[in-house]
């Protein structure tokens, strides 16, 4: 039994629920990768995402690669204030497009 969801919609929008740590960003990367052939425009929404840690800022950096490599427009929303205070701490915040 996997600590994460993922719901993708029609409309580009894509839930990710539980946790995003060590043991399930690996995991996460290989669900999603698909969602970049043939999409323009994602969004991640992360409003269910319960725990996570550095592994999560990781992955959310791999996403940014893969749409720049895809040319897919990507954004994340609903991020969890202890992810934006870690792309804080990082100084990834800009890169993340996080306001």
């Amino acid at each position: 039994m996997s600590d994460f969801k993922v719901d993708s919609s029609e409309s580009g929008v894509v839930k990710i629920e539980g946790i995003i740590d060590l043991t399930t960003a690996k995991s996460l990367k290989k669900q999603t990768i698909g969602l970049f052939n043939g999409s323009s425009e994602i969004q991640f929404d992360l409003s269910a995402v319960s725990q996570s840690n550095s592994a999560a800022l990781a992955l959310l950096l791999e996403w940014l690669k893969m749409a720049n490599k895809h040319q897919v427009s990507l954004s994340f929303s609903n991020i969890p204030e202890h992810l934006r205070e870690l792309s804080r701490v990082y100084g990834i915040e800009q890169d993340l497009k996080i306001n």
